[in-house]
């Protein structure tokens, strides 16, 4: 006879003809649901929180800056978003206008969530 599993080990032996508790749930009847390993459903998924179903459908996007030295400003270089234009002093400056210009380009509501990504490029 072969020594029990390490995960067996501390586990007393099952008493026959008592099914385990689990047992009396009903089978699932979709049949692309989870299944427990005794053939029930798993539990269905409780929805997103409102914010983080805001963020799961948000929109993304990456917004290519450049330097420009002789006017001493940061400036969109390249953007997936029709008529992004804009320069500012800093590049936290520049961060803080994306925001509210994409969503005025694009004709969202001003609570959409976006995710902006940024890249720094050489001119």
């Amino acid at each position: 006879m072969s020594a029990p599993y390490a995960s067996e080990a501390g586990k007393p032996p099952a008493k026959a003809g008592k099914p385990p508790a689990e047992a009396s749930k009903p089978p699932a009847d979709d049949p692309d649901r989870p299944l427990h390993s005794d053939g029930t459903a798993l539990p269905a998924p409780s929805p997103l929180p409102l914010d983080q179903e805001d963020r799961a459908m948000a929109r993304k996007f990456t917004v290519r800056c450049a330097w420009d030295e002789a006017a001493g400003v940061f400036f969109v270089h390249d953007s997936p978003v029709p008529g992004l234009a804009t320069e500012a002093p800093t590049m936290p400056a520049l961060l803080c206008k994306l925001p509210g210009m994409i969503r005025d380009l694009l004709g969202l509501d001003d609570g959409a969530y976006l995710d902006i990504y940024v890249e720094r490029v050489k001119r």
